[in-house]
């Protein structure tokens, strides 16, 4: 029997009260926990123009 390897799909959201130096902090958190449970890959989801997220693509959309 062959095994689907397992993934997280992190959105980065900044939650109330919080900043987006706080929901990296979770993020790189999370990753390692996965990293831990064997997870075999971890991706970010992209989204421009969104206060609510944290992530690359926001400082260059925000100029």
């Amino acid at each position: 029997m062959s095994t689907t390897p397992l993934a997280v799909l992190d959105l980065v959201p900044i939650s109330s009260g919080s900043n987006a130096t706080e929901a990296l902090r979770n993020t790189i958190d999370l990753a390692r926990q996965a990293e831990r449970l064997g997870y075999a890959r971890y991706w970010f989801a992209e989204h421009h123009l969104n206060p609510g997220v944290a992530g690359t693509s926001r400082r260059c959309c925000w100029r």
